[in-house]
């Protein structure tokens, strides 16, 4: 069932400079000439063109969506490359191609790997051959932080403790409502997936914190950093990896006092945000 634009996020990753001009750079240095490219969710087709022209032999252009691969079908004959990049209408998790890739661009990537299909897809394009232990992965590594703070979730005299999607071009205050996040602890790094290995899509991990302020824990901010390849990296762009702003049940931090806290959830699926969790580890 059709809920929302077929088009809307394609086009705001498309406009989205800071987040394809990384990624053109990236692929500027990490694709060769000659080499099999595929090009995970496709949507516009731009990481697929781009690829192409710093000289893919044959680039894999595979998108799901029925209504993009027109669009698609036609950017690629309009610059040329029909020849060279095939669009296949499919579930990247389910396709398969004739041949293993050299370069597979998984930009199908969303903050703590929570949301979007990035840990899925590529365990199954593995499991199927088509990404080999000597491919080159796109992004190759991401780095998930996390920061312990309080905030207001009191939005139009309601109580809403409500997921918030803080992407960085949401700051103008005459349009857009201010969502103010106190910082009590440090940020931490979480994790660190190697995206180039298998990876376990449930997350369960104890980390440790030492608050800077005194006072309520009722808010988690997750960010992260995206390592695209040839020393590129990119952190929260409009488009792409955005921070999130999560309700968490509330607890009393103490300056100084150091403490544990339990984070658990799992990566790769629609539902991502709604199964994350925080709790403090009882001392």
């Amino acid at each position: 069932m059709d809920y929302f634009s077929h088009s809307e996020v394609p086009s705001l990753c498309l406009r989205d400079r800071q987040r394809t001009e990384a990624f053109r750079e990236a692929i500027a240095r990490v694709v060769r000439s000659g080499d099999v490219v595929l090009d995970a969710g496709s949507g516009s087709g731009v990481l697929a063109l781009l690829a192409a022209r710093q000289g893919a032999r044959q680039v894999f252009a595979v998108e799901v969506d029925p209504a993009l691969c027109d669009t698609l079908e036609r950017n690629v004959a309009t610059n040329g490359y029909a020849g060279v990049v095939q669009v296949i209408c499919a579930d990247v998790r389910t396709v398969d191609l004739p041949v293993a890739v050299d370069v597979v661009l998984a930009e199908m990537i969303e903050t703590w790997l929570l949301d979007e299909l990035q840990v899925p897809a590529l365990n199954a394009l593995r499991a199927k051959g088509i990404v080999r232990p000597q491919t080159r992965v796109m992004p190759h590594q991401y780095d998930a932080l996390l920061t312990l703070g309080q905030m207001d979730f009191r939005f139009y005299g309601l109580e809403l403790p409500f997921p918030i999607h803080d992407w960085p071009d949401l700051v103008d205050q005459a349009v857009w409502l201010p969502m103010p996040f106190q910082p009590l602890c440090e940020t931490t790094t979480a994790f660190t997936a190697d995206l180039t290995t298998p990876l376990d899509s449930a997350l369960d991990l104890t980390l440790a914190v030492t608050p800077q302020i005194s006072g309520t824990v009722n808010a988690v901010c997750l960010s992260g950093l995206a390592h695209l390849g040839g020393g590129v990296t990119l952190g929260a762009t409009p488009a792409f990896n955005g921070n999130k702003l999560l309700p968490i049940e509330p607890f009393e931090v103490v300056a100084g006092q150091p403490l544990r806290v339990r984070v658990t959830g799992s990566r790769g699926g629609s539902s991502g945000l709604g199964r994350f969790a925080v709790a403090r580890v009882p001392s």
